[in-house]
């Protein structure tokens, strides 16, 4: 074999082996290489499926009114207990006075009756001191009698006397009776401790309230959003204006079921603000919550239809913000993408069964 058919045929080898290689060796570093790098990730979970939360109390006026001040301005900080609307309170104060009259003519009413009472205490010692001398008088009317000294029909008549003051005490003692009823049995209790003057006094204390209601004042400090205009109608029950804390905010970020193996209340979190491109926050998770999203619905999934499919859950996971006095400043709402660090967990631990 000469030489060029020896260099030929070395070619045509190594063009063999090369393509053995490009053909094996290749994928198989290649799939070696993609198991590894997956196999390895899953320390970090993220989702851009989270908001900033705040504190937001939604003011409903306990009285319906219109409104006659509106003390503050849209969108300023107010404090707790600082007064926010004043409600027309002419109906109110209306009310207020009729109560009023009617405590007092409770008290006149009760007042009346105890010193009926009394009086009739006093009538009854009067009759039974008038019966005493008729009885006298008719036992020294029998011993005339007895004597012969006097006519029947003058005995009959201080007969008659004694029985009619008798009888006028026991009406007196009647009366007394009804009176110490209508007081509920305790005549001598003070004036305000009956229960028609406690249901004056009740409605009194209900009017003043209704008068008190008439002047909201903000539930916590913070922001004071959707204010109403002057002259605008507030109703119970429905809320009249907002206030969003400005002090202690969180991100709510909403994770899918399956990412949530290694997350654990403490774990640093990475948050970027869409709104802020520039600039990070720092965070710890605060909580998981016990239940997902969907349970929270007002019409929760029924999955015992026959038309049930499996979607993968996504259960709010709360964080903790790290702030300092330079942060750009962030509002309730905002958009934000969370990257939690589970530590070293890896999917090699959820595949060799490893880890807690």
């Amino acid at each position: 074999m000469d030489a060029a058919t020896r260099t030929e045929t070395v070619e045509v080898e190594r063009s063999s082996w090369t393509r053995r290689v490009l053909l094996w060796g290749l994928p198989a570093v290649v799939v070696v290489a993609g198991v590894w790098f997956y196999g390895s990730a899953g320390r970090y979970v993220s989702t851009d499926n989270a908001y900033l939360q705040q504190d937001r109390v939604d003011v409903a006026p306990q009285v319906s009114a219109n409104v006659r001040e509106v003390e503050v301005a849209e969108n300023t900080h107010v404090e707790a207990g600082q007064l926010v609307l004043k409600l027309d309170d002419s109906v109110y104060q209306v009310a207020l006075a009729a109560a009023q009259a009617k405590l007092a003519a409770a008290r006149t009413d009760i007042s009346a009756l105890k010193a009926a009472w009394v009086e009739k205490g006093g009538e009854i010692k009067v009759a039974k001191r008038a019966a005493e001398l008729t009885e006298r008088d008719f036992r020294r009317q029998q011993e005339l009698a007895a004597r012969k000294l006097i006519s029947a029909s003058a005995l009959d008549a201080a007969d008659r006397m004694l029985e009619i003051s008798t009888g006028a005490t026991g009406v007196l003692e009647l009366q007394r009776g009804q009176t110490a009823a209508r007081l509920g049995g305790h005549p001598e209790q003070p004036v305000d401790s009956y229960p028609e003057v406690k249901a004056a006094l009740a409605e009194l204390e209900r009017a003043r309230l209704d008068v008190e209601h008439t002047l909201i004042r903000a539930p916590q400090a913070g922001i004071a959003s959707h204010l109403p205009k002057v002259g605008s109608r507030v109703d119970v029950g429905r809320p009249a204006f907002a206030v969003v804390a400005d002090r202690a905010i969180w991100v709510e970020a909403n994770f899918k079921e399956t990412d949530l193996e290694w997350v654990r209340p403490g774990e640093p979190v990475a948050v970027d603000i869409d709104t802020y491109g520039q600039h990070r926050w720092k965070g710890r998770v605060e909580s998981i919550a016990q239940a997902t999203g969907a349970e929270f619905s007002l019409l929760p999934a029924q999955n015992a239809s026959g038309n049930w499919v499996k979607v993968v859950q996504r259960i709010p996971v709360r964080i903790q913000l790290e702030r300092h006095a330079d942060d750009p400043p962030l509002r309730d709402g905002m958009s934000a993408t969370v990257e939690i660090d589970t530590g070293p967990h890896t999917r090699f631990d959820r595949w060799f069964g490893r880890g807690g």
